[in-house]
């Protein structure tokens, strides 16, 4: 993203086309978009240059398991609570078995969000 003071440059993630978007500032302080070739590009440019999210994905050790399960939250969370939502994930060990769909954290740092195993693991497993 390249930013002025009032020009920024971003490129939408959304979909595949990766439109490159323009933000400006104008003089009543109200936000343009430009370059979207759909209204989602305008919502992405607004939450990405008003409050970034993101979801994330991370490995969650097991009790007794060598192999970590695969994780993610259930949404966005706030890109500024990135990190201290990845140490909570690393510092939470749950009992085998899970399956794939469970929370295994509920309300991941305050944020409302949970995170829930993206594969099954079983203790005995070892694929």
């Amino acid at each position: 993203m390249k930013k002025t003071d009032k020009h920024q440059e971003l490129i939408c993630i959304i979909c595949p086309r990766g439109c490159r978007l323009t933000a400006e500032t104008g003089p009543d302080g109200k936000l343009e978009i430009s370059g979207n070739s759909c209204p989602r590009g305008i919502e992405y440019a607004r939450q990405e240059l008003t409050a970034p999210m993101r979801v994330l994905t991370a490995l969650m050790r097991l009790q007794n398991m060598e192999k970590p399960v695969s994780v993610k939250t259930d949404r966005p969370v706030p890109k500024a609570l990135l990190f201290d939502c990845a140490a909570e994930i690393y510092r939470t060990h749950p009992a085998p078995p899970v399956r794939r769909g469970d929370i295994l954290i509920r309300d991941l740092c305050g944020t409302g969000c949970n995170v829930v195993a993206t594969r099954d693991a079983i203790a005995g497993e070892s694929r």
